[in-house]
């Protein structure tokens, strides 16, 4: 993937993911499998059933009056469409009066991180295509946040090409992964542990700084003892990945 992925710092005070259920909740639901493989009837049946009326008050309470555009995040998975976001955009638009976006903007590769492990997620970052409404605010729907990238990333697509992302909402998360912004203390862990030469790496390689990771992406590579394992698992990572016939991040940087 030689193409650019816009990525941008989430501003200070980002409110956190609205997340609005639990994960054996959705993992358990009769609906969850169907709708995961473009079901759209199974995806009604278990957005309405796990939709959580206080998150959505709350969703509602930091929208504050404002009309924004509700975004589901459009995409092929292994198994299939995964119809899910876009239930979720049509209910909750119906709920809290406001317009959904679902075709405006679409992701643009195949990436398989449904149970991919983050390695994986790393090397291949989703794109997006599609016409963004300059001027305009959005709100981003997916059905899950685990690392957060692909909603990072595609807010970067929509704020670079004239549209401002104020909130986002997933049915479910893996743990913490709500706060998305990624901390101070997250940030100059990275820079202790692993200094320029990370930061210096990741500009090579995907065009951002280490300030454009979200919270889990940084504890990710915290944990890891060196840069040079990170290029190391990076670099398998992304073999592995051109093997499954995905298109990850080039990594010209690698060892």
């Amino acid at each position: 993937m030689s193409a650019r992925i816009p990525r941008y710092p989430l501003p200070s005070g980002f409110p956190d993911v609205v997340v609005h259920s639990a994960l054996r909740a959705r993992n358990t639901h009769p609906s969850y499998a169907p709708a995961k493989s473009g079901d759209a009837f199974a995806a009604h049946a278990l957005v309405e059933a796990l939709l959580s009326r206080e998150e959505t008050e709350r969703l509602a309470h930091l929208l504050a009056g404002r009309q924004p555009i509700l975004l589901p995040i459009t995409a092929d998975e292994v198994a299939g469409f995964n119809a899910i976001p876009d239930a979720m955009a049509q209910v909750l638009a119906l709920r809290l009066g406001l317009n959904g976006g679902a075709g405006q903007i679409n992701q643009a590769n195949k990436v398989g991180h449904t149970k991919a492990d983050g390695w994986h997620r790393l090397v291949t970052p989703a794109a997006f295509s599609g016409d963004v409404i300059a001027g305009a605010d959005y709100v981003l729907v997916d059905d899950h946040v685990g690392f957060g990238g692909t909603l990072a990333n595609l807010r970067g697509f929509i704020e670079q090409n004239g549209g401002t992302v104020i909130g986002m909402t997933t049915l479910t998360e893996t743990r913490d992964a709500r706060q998305i912004a990624i901390r101070n203390q997250t940030l100059n862990m990275l820079y202790e542990k692993h200094g320029s030469e990370l930061a210096d790496f990741w500009n090579r390689e995907f065009g951002h700084g280490l300030d454009c990771l979200t919270n889990i992406e940084g504890e990710y590579l915290c944990r890891v003892e060196s840069v040079a394992v990170i290029k190391t698992r990076m670099a398998q990572a992304a073999e592995l990945a051109r093997g499954r016939g995905l298109s990850p991040v080039s990594l010209d940087g690698r060892p």
